[in-house]
């Protein structure tokens, strides 16, 4: 009765390692908030890109978008290689791929003019001369 129960024991702790290593991010990963942010500012960017640059025909699109990408990714400072490394990683494990994408939806849903290019439009004072 007792190698029964160890074994079920060990089965269970077995189980619960190998269910906690699923989700885990390898250290030479981008980590999930960085990728996030910088998967929201690239959606910025293009964003910025289809409301003002591209509106001239003429535009290369492939050439500004990789322009926009560098960008982001040299704040950051993270190399295009290491930056699709993170995004295969990410998209290979759907669950946390999801967590980071609806992070970057529910910021650009609180920050609107950021993601769109609107911008508030300034409150008018009355007039109190009339």
């Amino acid at each position: 009765m007792n190698l029964k129960l160890f074994a079920c024991f060990l089965m269970v702790i077995l189980l619960m390692m190998s269910c906690s290593q699923v989700n885990k991010v390898p250290d030479n990963i981008i980590k999930q908030d960085k990728m996030g942010t910088i998967l929201f500012e690239i959606a910025v960017s293009e964003g910025y890109l289809e409301n003002y640059t591209f509106k001239d025909t003429t535009a290369n699109r492939d050439s500004f978008l990789t322009s926009e990408l560098d960008k982001v990714l040299a704040i950051h400072k993270v190399s295009q290689k290491e930056f699709l490394e993170a995004y295969t990683f990410y998209k290979s494990n759907p669950e946390i791929f999801k967590a980071i994408t609806d992070t970057v939806y529910n910021r650009a849903q609180r920050s609107p003019e950021k993601m769109y290019g609107k911008r508030p439009q300034p409150k008018v004072k009355p007039d109190k001369s009339k």
